[in-house]
């Protein structure tokens, strides 16, 4: 599959995924009166479930079992959290510009998620040739 056409699927999931967790959070909140932490929990399982799903099927199309994808995506994502957390330490702590933190995390995080999704959590299985018979 060319890269560029699994970069462009990569981002219109992520869109997907963004207002999977936004809308969801939404709704339980201001519709079914949840708490907001509560509520952003769930949102953010909704945007996993989004996530995951879309790029396992369309961005990378994955040959491997999903359960064992949905378990490294976890990291993915866990890895991804930690960036973001450690690049918000980073800001905070040189006093620096919220507007910083998004371009920092623009420019980090998209392409290691990318690469770890590609490379590992979603890796095509190894297909061992079989050997012909005369």
């Amino acid at each position: 599959m060319p890269l560029l056409r699994q970069l462009l699927s990569f981002a219109t999931v992520g869109v997907f995924a963004t207002l999977a967790h936004v809308a969801t959070a939404w709704l339980l909140i201001e519709g079914a009166g949840f708490d907001k932490y509560l509520a952003n929990a769930l949102g953010a399982a909704a945007a996993f479930a989004v996530s995951f799903l879309g790029n396992a099927r369309f961005t990378f199309a994955t040959d491997r079992s999903l359960l064992r994808c949905a378990g490294r995506y976890l990291g993915v994502t866990l890895v991804s959290l930690v960036l973001t957390s450690a690049i918000v330490a980073f800001v905070d702590r040189y006093g620096l510009p919220t507007w910083l933190y998004v371009v920092i995390v623009l420019a980090t995080v998209p392409p290691v998620t990318f690469l770890l999704a590609k490379l590992w959590a979603f890796q095509p299985l190894r297909r061992v040739p079989q050997p012909t018979r005369p």
